[in-house]
């Protein structure tokens, strides 16, 4: 199995690493409940905040719901690396 997964939406391409602990799940739901509809949700949501953080090399992006860790893998080619997608309490930071 691949170490990672990809996705397709609205012209872009989205990478998912599988969990180490469990390979057969996404990080993102071994981790924190959290599924491919709620970091695109985030992604897309054109209300929410985001922050690019430098320390990082990533983009931190929230929503009401849930916060979105990110980076380019290809920007031309719209190919976004999704680190963690997380639930957050109270929303938008």
């Amino acid at each position: 199995m691949s170490k990672y997964r990809h996705f397709r939406e609205s012209g872009f391409t989205f990478v998912f690493k599988n969990d180490d602990d469990a390979p057969d799940l996404l990080h993102i739901y071994a981790r924190h409940l959290t599924t491919v509809d709620d970091a695109l949700d985030v992604f897309f949501d054109t209300q929410a905040s985001q922050i690019h953080s430098v320390a990082h090399n990533r983009y931190e992006r929230y929503n009401t719901t849930h916060g979105l860790f990110w980076f380019w893998l290809d920007e031309p080619g719209k190919v976004v690396m999704v680190v963690t997608c997380f639930p957050v309490d109270g929303g938008i930071p």
